[in-house]
């Protein structure tokens, strides 16, 4: 079992690292579009979509090597684990209520408001 849990540790590093190499990738393309930077350096996307993957491969290694990190992460699968998780049938009966439960109070909140635009309306008009 622990080396289930580990795999779902090392996916969520992959996992974290991915985004914020994306995120700082999308963050300097734009501040580079920004402040003109584009037309005065070459291959300015290719240095930082690398520069990007380099942090993102620091982040990776680093959370990989943690033991803080890796201890909080296994923690955190063995309680997911730990969850009772609703079946099919609950889930659809669940979304049935919930879509019930909305479409009325929105019904009644639009109840609600034209009597209040009519009462408005005769005591203005």
């Amino acid at each position: 079992m622990e080396n289930n849990h580990q795999k779902w540790v090392n996916l969520s590093f992959v996992a974290a690292s991915l985004l914020l190499a994306f995120v700082l990738y999308r963050m300097t393309t734009n501040l580079a579009v920004i402040f003109d930077i584009e037309g005065r350096v070459r291959s300015l996307d290719k240095l930082l979509l690398a520069g990007s993957a380099v942090i993102g491969l620091g982040v990776f290694l680093g959370l990989w090597k943690s033991s803080l990190a890796t201890t909080f992460m296994t923690e955190t699968t063995e309680e997911i684990a730990k969850v009772t998780w609703p079946t099919h049938d609950e889930t659809v009966k669940a979304t049935i209520f919930v879509l019930v439960s909305v479409t009325i109070a929105g019904f009644g909140l639009w109840l609600i408001d034209n009597a209040w635009v009519t009462l408005i309306g005769w005591i203005l008009g």
